[in-house]
């Protein structure tokens, strides 16, 4: 029998706080490489740039959170199964009908007149999701899918796995990054899990142990969050430094920062989440509808963000003009997809087969 856990509203909260900052990314992409290094713009932009790369580390913490909180003492055979089952429908081929449309898409856009579907090209594109920039966070969440039945059986099997989690995963991206920094690098690394192990581990441990957690972030928000603020600033600050100095820092500084701050990010938002949904009830209530419809916003928003970039141009003008464009560009590439998220939703919970009631003793 299925065990009933409570569904954690915080964490679509930390979903919508994730997936603006995907979109922040995004959009101020094209900035930081435009405007001339060294100017305020520009370094404001590349400072927001960098500050939102929580982002994908933060969905890949939260995956592993919910995967074991919702699996760890309810795993079988035929949860195994059903896991699959429901991984392929909301994962495989949501990833493979995607990657057919920016395919075709991407063509459409920009050499309209070449527009073509070549079945061996198009498989080509598939294992390392070069179909668009974006798709390689499916690829990544693949990998961890296909290993969590391993994971959640050995964190079952021994309580001493189940308490080193976080530590064997900090262990195992540890021995890959040393091995393919200073021995030979690996093929895309970006789009490999071993890259963000350590991430989904802590996420998996906190899963395990939510309450637990509950109570311990509550304690020590007061250096938490100070501190995840301060490691977002370092890895800004690293870019900046580079930049304006026009020198070239070791990767592993930049390693360390990248993980351990959206780690810190991840429990500091999931506490905020906390504290919205007690006392902001209509703030929780817009941010909740963001994050139900996050993954829908970040499969299309490249595909607004696109359009607009390349049938506005953003002539050279007075800067404001520049701010309005980019802000522009990302207010639509949020709004297009959640509207159509939101009516897709509302859609198929209308075609949904409405439940059977059971009937009462005695009614024929």
């Amino acid at each position: 029998m299925a065990v009933k856990k409570a569904k954690l509203l915080e964490l679509d909260i930390v979903r919508a706080f994730a997936i603006l900052a995907v979109l922040l990314i995004h959009n101020t992409s094209e900035a930081t490489v435009e405007l001339p290094v060294g100017s305020v713009s520009q370094a404001a932009y590349l400072g927001i740039n960098k500050f939102s790369n929580f982002a994908v580390p933060v969905f890949i913490f939260i995956s592993g959170l919910v995967l074991f909180y919702r699996y760890v003492d309810d795993w079988s055979g035929k949860q195994a199964v059903t896991f699959y089952l429901k991984r392929v429908k909301q994962v495989l081929f949501p990833y493979l009908i995607w990657s057919v449309f920016y395919y075709l898409y991407n063509q459409w856009i920009f050499d309209r007149s070449q527009l073509h579907f070549d079945g061996a090209e198009f498989l080509d594109l598939l294992p390392w999701a070069d179909a668009s920039y974006h798709l390689y966070f499916m690829i990544i969440i693949v990998q961890f899918y296909l290993l969590f039945p391993l994971l959640v059986w050995l964190c079952r099997a021994s309580q001493g796995f189940r308490k080193k989690l976080f530590l064997i995963g900090i262990a195992i991206q540890a021995a890959f990054y040393s091995y393919g920094h200073w021995i030979e690098p690996l093929p895309n690394s970006a789009s490999l899990c071993v890259t963000y192990f350590s991430l989904f581990a802590l996420g998996g441990y906190l899963g395990m142990n939510y309450q637990t957690f509950s109570v311990w972030i509550s304690k020590h928000i007061i250096w938490v969050l100070p501190l995840s603020i301060l490691l977002g600033v370092s890895f800004m600050g690293l870019f900046l430094l580079e930049e304006l100095m026009n020198i070239t820092l070791d990767n592993t500084w930049y390693e360390i920062i990248f993980n351990t701050y959206p780690m810190f990010a991840g429990m500091s938002f999931i506490w905020i989440g906390k504290k919205l949904v007690q006392y902001w009830p209509l703030l929780t209530k817009w941010l909740l509808s963001l994050g139900a419809v996050s993954y829908g916003i970040y499969l299309m928003h490249p595909a607004v963000l696109t359009y607009w970039r390349t049938h506005v141009l953003n002539d050279s003008g007075p800067m404001i003009s520049y701010h309005l464009y980019t802000l522009t560009g990302f207010v639509l590439s949020l709004a297009v997809p959640w509207l159509l998220s939101y009516v897709y939703g509302q859609t198929m919970r209308k075609l949904r087969p409405a439940p059977k009631k059971k009937l009462s003793q005695g009614t024929a």
